[in-house]
């Protein structure tokens, strides 16, 4: 009889520290070593809808940084490790062709790791699409340290000064 696994994981929760309503991840739709695909329901960002019940296109990034999240998410499940704390560092070129996001059109974010250096600094290529047309793109630096705790402490200290 073959042995049974238990899968990597069940839903999106299992990846990221983000919880309703702050998870816009609806789930992962597919993912390999260095890349991710993940489907979003816009209508989970109701915390930024405005008056008109529209999300600015500057949510997108959220979208971007929680793949990248969820990719981080399977690293550490694959390596026996809680998920741990990353930090969004910077965009570059964002770049959306809408102002806002359709609440009714599903969308589809990819991230794909394109440079990754010592200190676990990693820069992602990102795409949102909807079908097949692309609605959204950018370059995303973030970093998952080694002990968040020391970073978080560092932060506390520039704070306090």
């Amino acid at each position: 009889m073959p042995m049974m696994h238990a899968p990597l994981f069940e839903s999106v929760q299992d990846l990221l520290l983000h919880r309703p309503p702050m998870l816009l991840l609806k789930s992962v739709l597919r993912w390999s070593e260095s890349e991710l695909e993940a489907l979003v329901d816009p209508r989970d960002s109701h915390l930024f809808m405005d008056a008109d019940g529209r999300i600015p296109a500057w949510v997108g990034i959220e979208y971007m940084a929680q793949a990248i999240g969820a990719l981080a998410g399977i690293e550490s499940r694959r390596a026996g490790q809680p998920v741990c704390l990353g930090f969004l560092l910077g965009t570059r070129r964002y770049h959306a062709e809408l102002s806002h996001f359709d609440p009714v059109q599903e969308l589809r974010v990819s991230v794909r790791e394109l440079l990754r250096d010592e200190t676990n600094l990693v820069l992602f290529k990102c795409e949102i699409h909807s079908g097949e047309q692309l609605l959204a793109h950018a370059e995303i630096k973030a970093i998952q340290p080694k002990d968040v705790e020391a970073v978080m402490a560092q932060f506390t200290q520039m704070n306090a000064v």
